[in-house]
């Protein structure tokens, strides 16, 4: 079982910033975010107790973090491989010419493209960073075979794409406490 120590902090308040929002979070908020990033199906009175509280305040600590979208979701942690998907892909993308709204239009396309994983809007040599995964090599090759037809909309200069053979590390877990 881990043990999150929290440093001692200036202050008790740490902001953390969003997509054109902040929040602040005090110490006892963070301690709820790293138990539930660590396991979301812990029961209340688990949780309330591993972090110092009772049961109703780390209950509305939980709902005022749903509410301001600092959780956005609950969600389990499926294994790929056996589920059947064997192959993860990473596409780059570098674009013609850039446009106003080249990520509203890339949103908008990625909805109906489920085997997409993550997509980055980059500053670097490619415009867009795009991780697939596929249940076989049949699969990524048809992909292929589409994408120019898929990304239509997007003013494509050219693309690239790599396999991936191994994956040494995935943490979706963000550093909110030191441990």
């Amino acid at each position: 079982m881990k043990f999150c120590i929290i440093r001692d902090f200036v202050t008790d308040l740490l902001r953390l910033k969003g997509e054109g929002e902040s929040f602040m979070a005090d110490a006892l908020d963070l301690k709820i975010l790293a138990k539930l990033q660590e396991d979301c199906s812990m029961n209340l009175d688990a949780l309330s107790e591993s972090v110092g509280l009772s049961s109703t305040s780390c209950y509305r600590r939980i709902k005022r973090l749903e509410t301001d979208g600092v959780i956005k979701a609950r969600r389990a942690l499926l294994d790929e491989k056996k589920l059947g998907f064997q192959v993860t892909a990473v596409f780059m993308v570098k674009l013609e010419k850039d446009s106003p709204d080249i990520d509203r239009r890339m949103q908008r396309i990625l909805e109906t493209r489920p085997e997409v994983q993550h997509c980055y809007l980059m500053s670097a040599e490619f415009d867009f960073l795009i991780i697939a995964k596929f249940r076989d090599a049949n699969e990524y090759t048809d992909y292929i075979y589409h994408f120019l037809e898929t990304y239509q909309d997007i003013p494509i200069q050219n693309y690239s794409s790599k396999l991936v053979v191994r994956s040494i590390r995935q943490n979706w877990e963000l550093p909110l406490i030191d441990n």
